[in-house]
């Protein structure tokens, strides 16, 4: 045991002190993390922003004091839309732009005073049917963040609805009470009752109908305090998986590489079993993978405030996922001719992987059938874990993948063995 745990801690320490090897499996994943979090959402930490298109920020001022300005505000409101956006109400307009340019909302709605006095005119209402064409045009600003270019134009495109319809809404008012008023059919005196009310019908009939339907289908760490998709907090894990199984291929082929290069052969004329060798190099990897998948674990806990659940449960979930992960590159390295193919094996391996479990792209948007295929990977089961970790999951709701992980890895560790005591009997 003492031989195999000095090769172990040989190689353990000869990747660490390779300045390109460190970049490679922790630099890089981190960077490609904040590049991947900047170009799909927001910039967020441990969930205390929202981002991406769920809780989606809105500042309102609402300048007018009409009845036609409350039902845009009904809308952001409204039961349809509560999943979508989150509305906050501010009376300054520069402070409101101010917001969106800070990245605090996605846009600001700005209603002008006298939105609801030009869309329905007072003098309309009482009976003056030349009040409609004295109508002057009020525009409701949406100031749009560039750095949220998908979440505000979600947020005009609920705004053209709320216009349009209300813009259909008010045309029917304005037929009816000239029809009205030119069949008599409403006295004078009553005109203006009857026209506030169909005013008021007007607006309403714009926002009681259904103007966005929502089905939300959140992964654990997307429904967590936020309420929205937090995407660093779903890329973390991603890419820290991802170049993990790049790090236990790299391992699996530096067994071949000491082959090529007379080391290998070297060991195995001293008095080190065959088992102990390969026993050294095997363990050498995994502990290379655990530590890389901690380092990049705790920096993100630190520098971005990442919520990455409970603590024994992260780690046992993570131990196991190294083992599966060690038992794949393990595999290649058994069944390779050379440290070339290995490497391309194993580079094709993790990148076919990392698409079947949604290391891109979240992995609840994947079609069903893939979602279930991609089961075959490390990276799925450990991404899911790690999901509902970060959604305030417990041990126990990680027990599944963390038995999927280890059963996995005993497998394939199998496999690899009886193969390499063929090749180094």
């Amino acid at each position: 045991m003492k031989k195999l745990l000095n090769i172990a801690f040989k190689d353990l320490t000869v990747v660490f002190r390779d300045r390109g090897a460190v970049i490679y499996m922790l630099a890089t994943p981190f960077l490609l993390t904040l590049a991947m979090a900047f170009a799909f959402g927001r910039l967020t930490g441990g969930g205390s922003q929202s981002s991406g298109l769920g809780q989606i920020p809105v500042v309102i001022v609402n300048h007018d004091s009409g009845q036609f300005s409350q039902f845009i505000t009904q809308t952001f409101e409204s039961k349809d839309l509560a999943d979508l956006v989150k509305p906050t109400y501010l009376t300054d307009d520069a402070a409101a732009r101010l917001a969106v340019d800070n990245d605090q909302a996605a846009a600001a709605v700005i209603v002008p005073a006298d939105f609801s006095s030009n869309i329905l005119p007072a003098g309309a209402t009482s009976g003056d049917v030349s009040a409609f064409s004295d109508r002057q045009p009020s525009v409701v600003e949406v100031y749009s963040s560039l750095v949220q270019p998908i979440s505000a134009a979600v947020v005009r495109s609920i705004v053209d609805q709320i216009l349009n319809r209300m813009a259909a809404g008010v045309a029917g008012a304005q037929v009816s009470i000239m029809q009205l008023l030119t069949n008599g059919l409403v006295a004078p005196n009553q005109m203006q009752t009857v026209g506030q009310a169909i005013g008021a019908r007007a607006g309403q009939a714009a926002t009681q109908s259904s103007l966005i339907t929502v089905n939300t289908q959140l992964s654990a760490a997307a429904s967590s305090n936020s309420g929205g998709f937090d995407w660093l907090g779903y890329m973390a894990p991603s890419m820290a998986i991802m170049f993990l199984m790049f790090t236990v291929t790299a391992g699996g082929r530096s067994i071949l590489a000491e082959r090529e290069w007379g080391t290998l052969p070297r060991m195995l004329a001293t008095p080190t079993t065959t088992a102990q060798v390969l026993g050294g190099k095997i363990a050498g990897t995994y502990l290379t993978g655990t530590a890389q998948m901690f380092i990049l674990i705790i920096f993100g806990s630190l520098a971005f405030q990442i919520h990455w659940g409970a603590p024994l449960a992260v780690v046992l979930l993570t131990l196991a996922l190294v083992a599966a992960a060690t038992s794949w590159g393990m595999l290649v390295a058994a069944y390779s001719r050379s440290p070339g193919q290995a490497a391309s094996l194993g580079t094709a391996i993790a990148l076919i992987f990392a698409g079947l479990a949604g290391n891109f792209v979240p992995r609840q948007s994947l079609p069903q059938w893939l979602q279930t295929a991609s089961y075959i990977s490390p990276n799925a089961w450990g991404l899911e874990g790690f999901l509902k970790l970060a959604g305030n999951g417990t041990l126990t709701d990680v027990l599944v993948p963390i038995a999927a992980l280890l059963v996995m890895a005993v497998v394939l560790f199998s496999v690899a063995l009886l193969a390499f005591r063929r090749q180094y009997a």
